[in-house]
C-alpha cells in the first residue's frame, strides 16, 4: 500500500492550521507539570505484541474510546507522544452532569450573556461551565489505568488493514510497525492526512481564537461577574476611545448605524470571557467562522482594542492560548484505511466548533461498534467500514450537511447580519437551538428549526436564508445528503440511502418549493 500522505486530501493544510500552524503546534506542545506523563501511570505496551485494538491519540476523544474499549475486554495499546490537556473547554452544565463529570469544572455560572446589539443583553438561561484540564484529564487516565490500557509512546506516520483477515498496521515515524486488530485514529484533524474524503463538498473553514487569563480591573463595570459571556458581537474592537464603550447608545454611533458603518466586508468576531473569581478573567477575541481562517494577530489585536474601549486594563498576563478549530468540509468516506474518532472523525459541530461533549458522550456507542465490528467481520479492512458505518450513518451526514449549511451562511453574514442572526436564534424554543449546539436534532427537527427560523427572522435574514438554500453549493449538498444521493460516491447503485427516512427527503424537497416560492415575493 502506498503511503497515505502521498495522497493528501485538498482541504489537509486547512486542517492542521495552514498559515497559523506554527502557533497550532506550540499550543499543543505546552507543557504543565501537574498532569502526571502518562507513561507514568499505564502499563507501558510491548510494540513487538498484538493488542486487539490500538487507539491513536491521548486527548478527551481518545482517552474516553481506550476506556470504554478496554472496559468491553478488549486488549487496547494507546499510541501518541506525551501530551497534555492545554486548551480552555467551556461546557453546558447539564450536558456535563448527563456525562458524570460534574466534578471535572473548576467554575460553574449559573447563566451565560450574550450581547448583540447596544445595551442589550441577551441572557441565556442556562448554566455554564469551564472544565480543569487537570481533573478531566486524570479522570480520563484513571479509567484507562483501571480497565488495563497500555501505552506506548510513538508518533504514527501510516496505517492499514488488511482485506483478507483481522490484522491491521501502524507505521510509527520511528520506522518500527505496531500490529493490532484494528486501529482508530483520536489525534484530531491532522489524522485527515490518512483518510479519503467525500467529494463536491465546500472546503474547509475554521474558527479561530486567541484569548489570555489575565489579572484585570474594570472587567466587573461591563459585563455581570456572575455569568459568563458567552458571546459578545458589538463592535468595540475599533473606532472607539478609550472607556468609551460602555456609554454607547443603541443607532447613535458617531460610525453610523450602531458603528456599523462599512463594515459589509468585515469578517466579524467576538468577545467570549469566563471571570473566575476575584481579577482572574479568561478573555478569548474569538472568529466564529471564516475562510481563510482569521489570523491570531488580527485576534490579538481586536482582543486589546477592546479591552481599552470596555475600560478593561490587563495587569497580569497567566497564560495565553491560540485556538483554531477546522470546521466544515467534506466528511470521510466509508473506505478506510483506519477507523477513527473524535475530531480525528470530523465530530465536530460545523456551525460551532463544539467536539469534546459529543466526543465523551458517544465513545461508549462507538466502543460497542468496534467491538461488534471484530466480532462479526472477516477482516480488519471489513470491520474498519463497519465502524465508519455506524459512526457516520446516513441520518448523520443529513445532520451535518444541514450544520455545514448553516456555518457556510455564517461565513457569508457581515457584523450586523450575524447580531440579527443571533438574536433570531435565541428566540427559538430551547428545545431548539439547544438541541441544534448539542448535535441532537434529526434532520426532520432540523427541518422545523429552519422554518421556523426564517418565521422570526427579520427581512434581512428571511432574504439571506433563501438565496444562500438556492444559491450556495452547501444548499446543494444538504440536498443531496437528504435525498441520498451523495451515496452515490461510495455505492454502485445511485440513491441506495434515498427510503431511509422519506419525511426527510420530503421535507427537503418542500422546504425548497418554499424557498423558491419565497425567493420570488423577496
Amino acid at each position: 500500500m502506498a503511503p497515505r500522505s502521498a495522497r493528501t486530501d485538498a482541504n489537509q493544510p486547512s486542517r492542521e492550521g495552514a498559515h497559523e500552524a506554527p502557533l497550532v503546534v506550540q499550543q499543543a506542545q505546552k507543557q504543565d507539570p501537574e498532569q502526571p506523563a502518562l507513561g507514568s501511570v499505564l502499563p507501558a505496551f510491548d510494540a513487538a505484541a498484538t493488542a486487539d485494538v490500538a487507539v491513536v491519540g491521548a486527548g478527551p476523544a481518545g482517552l474516553a474510546l481506550a476506556a470504554e474499549l478496554a472496559q468491553q475486554g478488549l486488549s487496547v495499546v494507546l499510541v501518541s507522544p506525551e501530551s497534555k490537556f492545554v486548551n480552555n473547554y467551556g461546557v453546558w452544565l447539564d450536558e456535563f452532569k448527563d456525562l458524570g463529570l460534574e466534578h471535572t469544572l473548576d467554575t460553574v455560572w449559573d447563566d451565560a450573556v450574550c450581547f448583540f446589539k447596544e445595551q442589550q443583553a441577551v441572557r441565556v438561561g442556562r448554566p455554564y461551565g469551564r472544565v480543569c484540564r487537570r481533573r478531566l484529564r486524570e479522570h480520563l487516565v484513571a479509567r484507562c489505568a483501571a480497565a488495563g490500557v497500555a501505552y506506548l509512546e510513538a508518533e504514527v506516520a501510516d496505517a492499514s488493514s488488511s482485506p483478507s483477515d483481522q490484522s491491521a498496521h501502524l507505521g510509527l515515524a520511528d520506522g518500527r510497525r505496531l500490529s493490532c486488530r484494528l486501529a482508530v485514529l483520536a489525534s484530531g484533524q491532522a489524522a485527515g492526512k490518512l483518510l479519503k474524503y467525500e467529494a463536491g463538498v465546500p472546503p474547509v473553514a475554521a474558527q479561530t481564537a486567541y484569548g489570555i487569563e489575565a489579572e484585570v480591573e474594570g472587567y466587573g463595570d461591563s459585563y455581570p461577574t456572575d455569568a459568563m459571556l458567552f458571546m459578545d458581537f458589538r463592535r468595540h474592537h475599533t473606532g472607539l476611545y478609550d472607556g468609551t464603550a460602555n456609554r454607547q447608545q443603541p443607532g447613535k454611533s458617531q460610525h453610523g448605524k450602531d458603528g456599523l458603518w462599512g463594515t459589509e466586508a468585515e469578517v466579524p468576531s467576538f468577545l467570549y470571557a469566563m471571570p473566575l473569581g476575584g481579577n482572574r478573567v479568561f478573555l478569548e477575541e474569538t472568529c466564529l467562522v471564516a475562510r481563510p481562517a482569521m489570523p491570531f494577530a488580527t485576534l490579538k489585536r481586536r482582543l486589546e482594542r477592546r479591552c481599552r474601549a470596555l475600560g478593561i486594563e490587563v495587569k497580569e498576563v497567566h497564560e495565553e492560548e491560540w485556538s483554531y478549530i477546522p470546521v466544515g468540509g467534506p466528511l470521510p468516506l466509508p473506505d478506510q484505511p483506519v477507523a477513527a474518532y473524535g475530531a480525528a472523525a470530523s465530530l465536530v459541530h460545523p456551525a460551532t466548533g463544539y467536539s469534546i461533549t459529543r466526543s465523551l458522550r458517544e465513545a461508549p456507542a462507538t466502543a460497542r461498534a468496534v467491538q461488534l465490528a471484530l466480532q462479526e467481520q472477516p477482516s480488519s479492512a471489513a470491520a474498519v467500514r463497519y465502524v465508519w458505518e455506524a459512526l457516520w450513518t446516513q441520518e448523520r451526514r443529513r445532520q451535518t450537511s444541514f450544520q455545514v449549511f448553516g456555518m457556510e451562511l455564517l461565513c457569508q453574514l457581515d457584523t450586523g447580519s450575524t447580531a440579527d442572526f443571533f438574536t433570531t436564534f435565541f428566540r427559538l424554543p430551547h428545545s431548539f437551538w439547544r438541541g441544534f449546539l448539542a448535535s441532537k436534532l434529526s434532520s426532520v427537527d432540523l427541518l422545523s428549526f429552519a422554518m421556523l427560523t426564517w418565521l422570526l427572522a427579520p427581512l434581512n435574514i428571511k432574504a439571506k436564508l433563501v438565496t444562500h438554500f438556492m444559491l450556495d453549493p452547501s444548499g446543494r449538498y444538504m440536498i443531496g445528503c437528504y435525498t441520498g444521493k451523495n451515496r452515490e460516491q461510495w455505492e454502485a447503485g445511485p440513491g441506495g440511502a434515498a427510503t431511509q427516512l422519506p419525511a426527510a427527503a420530503a421535507g427537503m424537497l418542500a422546504l425548497q418549493q418554499l424557498a423558491q416560492q419565497a425567493a420570488e415575493r423577496v
